[in-house]
């Protein structure tokens, strides 16, 4: 494949992996969370571990074991399941916290976290992995611009682009919610924020415990 043809699918690529991140979703409400709750350290090394997670799903795409995942109906449920029961328990354990009446100790810096840096990065990185909707994104993704006569070093590239841009997304979104002025503004409704996430965390789990194998 010509050069020109494998530059216009790096920018397709990151345009849809961009749009694909941006999304409300499970990830969006785990960083947030995290951020909010704890601190902006706790933010990055969630979206780290999103990235980590992002690296194993473009793995085992490139090594065509996503497609056995769609197909195999034990595996899919399998992960399906285990993925939300995963942001059902931190929703509950979210709704329940004793810091949800203390969240903001200070509006000028980062709240006292006692959330430890690879708490933080494990559950980014089980709440990407145990998503089968992010499967099933990027087994889409990677049919549609990914041929087989794709050069190595460009699905390399391809999947370096998608995980940087997952990163660089949630690592912005962690520097936004931990503004001061944006720290300002949620404290007014401090009370009702760890609910508020409690729930949406229990929402997408319910609704990846519903997701089919025809998603896309």
């Amino acid at each position: 494949m010509s050069s020109d043809s494998m530059i216009a699918q790096f920018f397709s690529l990151g345009l849809i992996a961009l749009l694909g991140a941006m999304l409300p979703g499970p990830d969006f409400a785990i960083v947030t969370k995290n951020t909010i709750l704890h601190s902006r350290k706790s933010g990055y090394f969630t979206s780290l571990g999103i990235g980590a997670a992002i690296l194993v799903h473009m793995t085992y795409c490139l090594l065509g074991m996503a497609i056995v995942i769609k197909n195999s109906l034990l595996v899919f449920n399998t992960i399906k399941y285990i993925g939300a029961a995963y942001l059902v328990y931190l929703g509950v354990k979210t709704f329940f916290s004793k810091q949800s009446n203390k969240i903001f100790s200070s509006v000028s810096g980062n709240v006292s976290s006692t959330m430890s840096s690879f708490t933080a990065f494990k559950q980014g990185f089980l709440c990407n992995l145990l998503n089968p909707k992010a499967t099933l994104f990027f087994l889409s993704l990677f049919t549609v611009l990914i041929k087989p006569d794709t050069p190595i070093s460009w699905q390399i590239v391809f999947a370096g682009e998608t995980i940087l841009i997952a990163i660089t997304w949630f690592c912005l979104l962690t520097q936004i919610l931990s503004h001061p002025y944006i720290k300002g503004i949620l404290e007014k409704a401090e009370t009702y924020i760890a609910k508020i996430l409690g729930c949406f965390l229990i929402f997408f789990g319910v609704a990846l415990a519903l997701v089919s194998r025809d998603f896309h």
